[in-house]
């Protein structure tokens, strides 16, 4: 008898450790309670191209189609100051990205940027360093041919254009100016160092970029989640700046306008798990958010 109750108890630890760490594992959530009308949907994008991605968002179609309204990161329609925006992207006259990462690292960003986008990396030696490592990240998860070739949209900009399409009212959680803020929130030096970091983490372990999409792919958040856990410990203050207070400001802004009306959001995946995602913080103001597919 006593080898039975062993052996339930095991059981019933194992079900609760599997429920503890297995939280996030959809793409889609629905967002009711709370004194809501309607009920509105959270979805985790990848800001990549890949023909995998859009076919894996047209199982959350019916969803969109009912929405009234659409919201996304940055309505691309929205900021219309694109000179200002331009100049928060670059360094000034006395910065060279060169000079600021050692030439083994330049020497393969630069290989990446010509054979990825046709021209060297010299034209983006005064961009933001952030900003180039954005662009770094985004090519080195193994894309298939479509996205290769630009055949495949972005997600978020195939939905802008449905949306569009369906004269569906488009949100803008946030201004380009603030997410270019974020961005910006170390020095350029620090920006570059994290930079080299990135390649360097690149180079030793190749396959870190298709296991995210792999992971994106699984709709296994959990997993996403741990990487960008690591990436807080290598950047504080950078990870607070790009993730923990963009989470907050997104959560208090949706909270607002899907009040309104019934809204399809589409935010970056990663943006959605753990203690400080955009589920747990609508959670804590009052809505019951709960995963779809």
């Amino acid at each position: 008898m006593k080898k039975v109750v062993k052996v339930v108890q095991a059981l019933v630890l194992l079900l609760v450790a599997c429920n503890t760490q297995a939280q996030y594992k959809s793409l889609l959530w629905k967002i009711s309670g709370n004194g809501l009308k309607d009920t509105s949907y959270l979805y985790g994008t990848m800001h990549t191209a890949d023909s995998s991605i859009i076919d894996l968002s047209n199982r959350a179609k019916p969803y969109f189609e009912g929405s009234k309204a659409y919201a996304m990161e940055i309505d691309p329609d929205g900021d219309k100051n694109m000179m200002g925006l331009m100049s928060k992207m670059m360094m000034g006259k006395d910065h060279s990205l060169k000079k600021m990462i050692p030439e083994k690292e330049y020497r393969y960003l630069d290989s990446l940027c010509t054979a990825q986008i046709g021209v060297p990396m010299i034209m983006f030696d005064n961009v933001s360093p952030a900003i180039i490592m954005t662009i770094f990240e985004a090519s080195s998860m193994g894309l298939d041919e479509s996205a290769i070739e630009g055949k495949a949209p972005v997600l978020d900009m195939y939905l802008h254009e449905q949306a569009k399409k369906a004269k569906k009212k488009i949100i803008g959680i946030e201004t380009m100016s603030e997410q270019l803020g974020a961005l910006n929130s170390l020095s350029y030096q620090e920006q570059a160092d994290m930079l080299k970091d990135e390649v360097d983490s690149f180079q030793v372990n190749k396959s870190s970029g298709t296991e995210v999409l792999k992971y994106y792919l699984d709709q296994d958040l959990d997993s996403l989640a741990t990487g960008s856990e690591d990436d807080s410990k290598r950047g504080e203050k950078f990870y607070k700046a790009l993730v923990v207070d963009r989470n907050a400001r997104m959560a208090t802004r949706m909270a607002e306008f899907i009040k309104k009306q019934p809204t399809f959001i589409a935010i970056g995946a990663l943006h959605l798990p753990g203690e400080v995602g955009v589920i747990a913080l609508l959670r804590k103001k009052g809505f019951t958010v709960e995963p779809v597919l």
